[in-house]
């Protein structure tokens, strides 16, 4: 299966460097029959292109490619970048009716991103791309950019698509000394040669008659149509507007209805894409009652999108029992925020979830936390939990304590592994069998809990302390602050919590006094630092001159472009070490810097972060 949709993303990775989507069709007058196949192009038929022509054919035929307005294919024209992606977006399904409202939600997604590259057509497709994960926000520049998207697509870059597109960039990436058997394989450029390796392993792409792969050169419209048919055949993609009706997690299959009432089931596997608006989500947390497009290749579930989060309807309250009435099971539950029962009969396909797990309607006792969803009137999907549950041997993940507090976790045991549990305002916290406060509850701490309707009211801790010595390969300063080190030749993160203990030069400093590469000691309270001790960074004079472009007062940052600079420089303000004047030596303050205005700023430069000592505004 998972070869099957590799193969499949492969096939429409090369319709999308095949056929520049601004070509009009041939006028009828062109149309001719050859080998069997109807076809428009009028300049197809020589020598050269032989070996393509029944391939050029047999697409064209699908529909997959077409021509110009003069009745020629032109095989030998070059493909271009957005060209090229909108046609796999194309391909994809992006402009198939089933997927209309996946496209609205890939906008909603992602129209921030795509919206500054000015693009005058295809944003559909490129928006459809990234909710499809064929393209990520870093490919962006590398294909829109500027002038990038008119540029004729190489054809190494050609296998970067193609490996990312099947899926297959890590299994290419941890590929190494690889020797590819092509006559210039010192043309390949060394970021390339895993994904060109990949690409041919997998029988996409060939090289040249002379034995070269030939990677600088531009992908030809005649090339991809025989790469086109040689794996089109294998696939068959429909997509299918359909109302979920059931998950069965212990036979891993979905009950759907058509809008004429048809009803399907359909076997999910691994390989099985499941999102809800555009976020995955796992099968037991799949919900039953929505819209949702089933993408399939031939009689295989690829890919399940749901359009809603939300069934016809969605109650929560407290179970009170159940009955079987005529055959089908009647569950009553108090509602919240009522006081009297309301009855529910369950539909024949109920999706029945208890503390995580496949159950039945008799796993329930009275008084459980329950939430239905309600298809047509019946129960599609009821999920439910104990009044009181105790959770032992989980780490914690993440802690927040500034909105509503909340506690994410990792367990061995796959019902509670990285779920996220609100923390009652009274809840009782131990540490090391000490009383203390949330703020002492650190990342990477082992915990037990107690949850009662779902809420922790307990928290039992405990943690180990160490001692770590190494260098900083990144640091991250936000509402969680995190640190990279490089210790004993491993990478670790650790969590930064807000009253870290820094000693530089044995004075008081801050996170903004460290630089990539500084040597730090750091004391250790599971997977948190709660001590920083170094020694003074490096540092060299320097001075920029250049109008502001952006402003963090929160941070103490300002962004800097140097006349004739391409990008902006960061200056770091530290407080009561920057001074501010303007260019008649008033006193100034960070507060009165304004995006436009010219600066002269002198400071010193510590492992490539500019910090500033002297701030001069020379035009206000």
């Amino acid at each position: 299966m998972k070869k099957l949709i590799r193969t499949a993303l492969a096939v429409l990775l090369v319709m999308s460097m095949t056929v520049p989507v601004l070509a009009e069709p041939a006028g009828d007058n062109q149309d001719t029959t050859i080998y069997g196949v109807n076809t428009r192009f009028s300049d197809i038929y020589t020598d050269d292109f032989a070996w393509a022509r029944i391939y050029i054919n047999a697409m064209a035929q699908k529909g997959l490619i077409s021509g110009y307005e003069d009745g020629t294919f032109r095989p030998d024209n070059d493909v271009t970048r957005l060209e090229g992606l909108a046609l796999f977006a194309r391909a994809m399904g992006s402009n198939d009716p089933a997927n209309t409202d996946l496209l609205t939600i890939a906008h909603e997604k992602y129209d921030y991103l795509v919206g500054s590259y000015g693009l005058t057509w295809g944003t559909d497709e490129i928006v459809y791309l990234m909710y499809k994960g064929a393209l990520k926000k870093a490919d962006l520049d590398t294909y829109l950019k500027g002038n990038e998207k008119d540029e004729p697509l190489k054809r190494y870059e050609a296998t970067i698509i193609i490996t990312k597109a099947m899926g297959g960039e890590n299994d290419a990436l941890s590929e190494l000394g690889i020797v590819l058997d092509y006559a210039d394989v010192r043309d390949v450029p060394s970021n390339a040669i895993q994904y060109v390796e990949y690409a041919t392993e997998m029988g996409i792409v060939e090289g040249m008659d002379d034995g070269t792969f030939s990677p600088n050169t531009a992908v030809k419209r005649s090339q991809m149509a025989v790469m086109l048919s040689r794996t089109v055949d294998k696939t068959d993609y429909s997509f299918l507007r359909m109302k979920i009706t059931g998950i069965n997690t212990t036979t891993r299959i979905i009950t759907a209805v058509a809008s004429d009432g048809r009803e399907a089931r359909y076997e999910y596997t691994d390989d099985t894409v499941m999102k809800s608006r555009g976020d995955e989500v796992q099968p037991k947390n799949f919900d039953a009652g929505v819209e949702a497009v089933l993408t399939l290749s031939g009689a295989n579930l690829v890919a399940v999108d749901t359009l809603s989060s939300q069934p016809d309807k969605t109650v929560t309250g407290r179970f009170y029992n159940y009955a079987s009435l005529s055959g089908r099971s009647v569950i009553r539950i108090i509602p919240d925020g009522e006081t009297s029962t309301q009855s529910y009969e369950c539909a024949a396909n109920v999706s029945v979830i208890y503390d995580g797990s496949p159950a039945t309607v008799r796993s329930f006792m009275k008084d459980d936390i329950v939430t239905i969803d309600l298809v047509n009137g019946e129960i599609a999907k009821i999920t439910g939990e104990s009044k009181t549950a105790e959770i032992s041997g989980a780490i914690v993940e993440d802690i927040d304590i500034y909105n509503d507090v909340t506690l994410t976790i990792s367990h061995g045991n796959e019902e509670h592994n990285d779920k996220t549990y609100k923390v009652s305002s009274n809840v009782s916290v131990k540490k090391n069998d000490v009383p203390c406060g949330l703020d002492n509850i650190y990342k990477g701490d082992r915990v037990n809990l107690t949850l009662e309707y779902g809420v922790i009211t307990s928290i039992s801790a405990s943690s180990s302390k160490k001692v770590v010595e190494g260098i900083i390969q990144s640091l991250t300063i936000s509402g969680k602050s995190t640190m990279e080190v490089k210790v004993k030749d491993k990478i670790y993160s650790y969590a930064i919590p807000n009253d870290v203990e820094i000693l530089i030069n044995n004075e008081e400093g801050t996170l903004y006094d460290f630089r990539v590469n500084d040597r730090v000691k750091l004391s250790l309270e599971s997977d948190t630092i709660t001590k920083i001790v170094a020694t003074a960074t490096q540092e060299s004079a320097g001075n920029i001159t250049g109008v502001v472009t952006g402003i963090n007062a929160s941070y103490g940052v300002i962004s800097v472009l140097p006349s004739e600079e391409a990008t902006a420089t960061q200056v770091f303000c530290k407080d009561g070490a920057t001074t501010f004047i303007s260019v008649d030596g008033k006193s100034k303050k960070m507060n009165d810097i304004k995006i436009g205005q010219t600066v002269d700023v002198r400071g010193s430069v510590s492992n490539g972060v500019f910090i500033g000592k002297l701030i001069v505004i020379v035009s206000e």
